[in-house]
């Protein structure tokens, strides 16, 4: 029987093997190499730029900080609560690790398309600046219809990565204690409404207050469990090195956590978890003050590290407290019951709901950003508020959706942005490595044109 869901996975999962893994390999290990592991080696000065002062040379619309946490705000979404669940139950503990290594490897990648995000960047209407994949696919190598194609991917990730699936995390278990989707839904499109008709500058305000006591509050709980099943945590750790690389079907046939399932849903977990390498990242930070496009790219790479830090921590717990072999466990649910397991009462399930809210809130906000300079590259300003107002009439649309299907729709929507982007990074790789080398990052003696 024909189903759109097996359609849409099949050709994410395609897209993924063919195109996505060989691509962010190759790419990632030239720019890791050419750029000497930069995002490794600058993770210190990546931080510390974070939080210093602007100066009087530094010219830009929002600070690092600001554009680093709405930056977060799209990452942490429900991606590190629920899609843990989903990334455990598609391909096992070992998925996982291909996320770790998918984000190494990203990264620098990303530090190629924030620097070329700020060096591409333009003013707008309203003075601010604006940048990201598609102006340096239009500009700096003249692919205008490339361009155009990168813009339309991001319209429908902000409404299936952006949108639905956060939403849909976040109604899913409210469902359980009698809260009606509809309910939820528009109770939630209304408070994204009273922050997005306000524009990205209130965004970014709303996301630079929230975004580190929820990551704080959150990872803490987290670790407060990996404590009290401390026993735990070295086998967990090596059931998922087991299962990444096991060449045979891990568990036997029935479970079906092969190499390749394992390899591809780390990768679209991580994809999905951090952006790296999607483009989404610049269209956020290219406005933020800073003397040089490589200190933006930089800053860029401490984003990526912090999210994969809760990602891992989320996946421990649920796989320390056994909540990931229960049947009949998906998504939220599953992240509930482990948060259970290590925290007295109920108070799990409050912790899960709590995070789930603000994570799954600010991505959706912070993703209506996004929506914001696509639908201005692509039609102009005049365009922009019908579109936001469509996003947020389609918030309770979410609530409604079944879970596996919002993922698959997410993930191909992002994996579709991540091909278009590589083209741009690949095409504009030696201009990355040379501005890196003029800002001395690299060694001159070593460092080839």
């Amino acid at each position: 029987m024909f189903s759109f869901e097996a359609l849409f996975s099949a050709i994410n999962h395609s897209l993924t093997l063919y195109l996505v893994f060989p691509g962010l390999v190759l790419l990632g290990v030239y720019l890791s190499f050419r750029l000497r592991f930069l995002q490794l080696v600058k993770l210190k000065l990546g931080f510390s730029t974070l939080f210093g002062k602007s100066t009087a040379t530094e010219d830009g619309s929002i600070s690092h900080y600001q554009a680093v946490a709405s930056v977060l705000a799209s990452n942490f979404g429900t991606g590190n609560i629920s899609g843990m669940a989903v990334a455990l139950t598609v391909g096992g503990p070992g998925a996982l690790v291909w996320m770790w290594i998918m984000v190494l490897l990203g990264s620098s990648i990303q530090f190629a398309n924030c620097l070329l995000g700020v060096k591409y960047r333009r003013k707008n209407a309203k003075g601010e600046y604006v940048g990201g994949p598609m102006y340096y696919l239009k500009e700096g190598l003249g692919l205008k219809k490339v361009a155009m194609f990168f813009a339309i991917a991001v319209i429908v990730a902000a409404f299936c990565a952006g949108n639905f699936v956060q939403v849909n995390s976040i109604t899913y278990p409210l469902e359980s204690m009698g809260i009606s989707p509809w309910i939820s839904g528009s109770v939630l499109a209304f408070l994204v409404g009273l922050v997005v008709v306000g524009g990205a500058k209130r965004v970014v305000n709303v996301c630079s207050a929230v975004v580190p006591v929820m990551a704080i509050l959150y990872l803490g709980m987290a670790l407060f469990i990996l404590g009290c099943f401390s026993a735990n945590v070295l086998p967990a750790i090596a059931l998922m090195f087991k299962s990444a690389f096991s060449t045979s079907s891990f568990f036997g046939a029935a479970a079906g956590y092969s190499l390749m399932r394992a390899l591809t849903t780390g990768f679209d977990r991580a994809i999905f978890a951090t952006d790296v390498g999607t483009g989404t990242v610049p269209l956020l930070q290219s406005g933020a003050k800073t003397s040089h496009p490589a200190v933006d790219g930089i800053v860029s790479i401490v984003a990526p590290i912090v999210v994969l830090i809760v990602c891992t921590a989320t996946a421990l717990v649920l796989i320390v407290t056994g909540a990931w072999g229960e049947s009949g466990l998906q998504s939220t649910n599953m992240v509930t019951y482990a948060f259970n397991q290590g925290l007295p009462g109920q108070m799990g399930t409050y912790v899960v709901l709590v995070a789930l809210f603000l994570f799954g809130y600010t991505t959706t906000i912070a993703w209506a950003t996004c929506l914001q300079r696509a639908v201005n590259f692509l039609f102009g300003s005049r365009w922009v508020f019908p579109f936001h107002l469509l996003y947020i009439l389609l918030v309770p649309l979410g609530a409604l959706l079944r879970v596996d299907f919002a993922w698959i729709l997410a993930d191909v929507a992002l994996t579709t942005m991540l091909v278009l982007n590589l083209i741009g990074v690949a095409g504009l790789s030696k201009e990355v490595i040379g501005d890196a080398r003029a800002f001395t990052l690299l060694p001159k003696q070593k460092q080839r044109a």
